[in-house]
């Protein structure tokens, strides 16, 4: 059996090795699918550049994608909303690469990261002309490093997606970051999901599937029966109708669902707020 890779560890190589770092993140969750860790880390290295390229922004309407770049901008990281299905603005991504690097450097290098499934190997393949990075529309598959000139000046290393240790089964089942055949019991996840969607814009499963429910169970049920999904002898085959939701939600982005930036924003200012109370308490003791 071979060595273990590191994949954390590549991804901190490439990160300390490149000029500008381009965070590629899922346009429908951008809050939950940005690697922090990562940011801070470039953050810390004085002369090197972050750009966030929100991606799938295809999938969300334009007035949120402009809030969420808003949110990006006042927090001081420069953002390019991105398609790579719809070949959204990837010349802008390109030019952007290039004019963050400041000073006579001629060759430029950069490195994208993010999470598995955000669409980095796609803008890479966009952004060179022709495929050359491995793509496929499941999560992970990019398992090394890949190194691309994309123009006279300009190389990128493509890094395997890494995921953060605080995100939720349910999470991963939104953004699309883990595959159904990897999941223990896909029935009980394919319950989670469908109550974490109803949770974020309710009714829109219906809407989309045209089945009425009132449970995340009683809708598998009823999806299984309308997809015609049998067990032999005619029960309902669960399971398998549990997977094939889960694929389309995970792979084709069926359900058009994505984060409220009002309420990021809400959210953020209760944790700002609980933050500087807690500062203030312990200033007080310290008297």
């Amino acid at each position: 059996m071979g060595k273990k890779r590191d994949y954390p560890a590549m991804v901190r190589k490439m990160i300390r090795g490149s000029d500008v770092v381009v965070e590629v993140i899922d346009g429908r969750f951008p809050s939950l699918s940005r690697a922090k860790k990562y940011e801070n880390m470039v953050k810390r290295v004085r002369g090197k550049t972050l750009l966030i390229a929100m991606n799938k922004v295809d999938l969300v309407p334009r007035q949120v994608v402009n809030q969420w770049k808003k949110i990006f901008m006042d927090e001081g990281i420069s953002v390019i909303a991105t398609s790579a299905r719809e070949r959204l603005s990837t010349n802008v991504l390109k030019k952007a690469i290039i004019r963050s690097v400041k000073g006579e450097i001629f060759f430029i290098t950069s490195c994208f990261i993010g999470l598995p499934n955000t669409g980095k190997s796609s803008l890479i393949n966009i952004l060179k002309g022709r495929s050359s990075a491995p793509v496929a529309p499941i999560p992970g598959f990019t398992k090394a490093i890949q190194v691309l000139r994309i123009t006279t000046r300009l190389r990128i290393f493509d890094t395997p997606g890494v995921l953060p240790s605080n995100l939720s089964l349910t999470d991963k089942l939104l953004l699309g970051t883990i595959r159904p055949e990897q999941l223990p019991d896909t029935l009980r996840a394919s319950w989670a999901l469908v109550n974490r969607i109803d949770t974020i814009k309710p009714n829109v499963i219906k809407e989309i599937y045209g089945i009425n429910y009132e449970t995340p169970v009683e809708f598998i049920e009823k999806f299984a029966e309308k997809r015609n999904k049998r067990k032999k002898g005619g029960e309902l085959d669960l399971d398998t109708a549990a997977t094939i939701f889960l694929n389309e939600h995970i792979n084709k982005g069926k359900i058009p669902v994505w984060e409220n930036p009002n309420e990021y924003l809400q959210k953020k200012e209760e944790r700002e707020r609980e933050e500087r109370e807690e500062r203030e308490k312990e200033d007080n003791l310290s008297f």
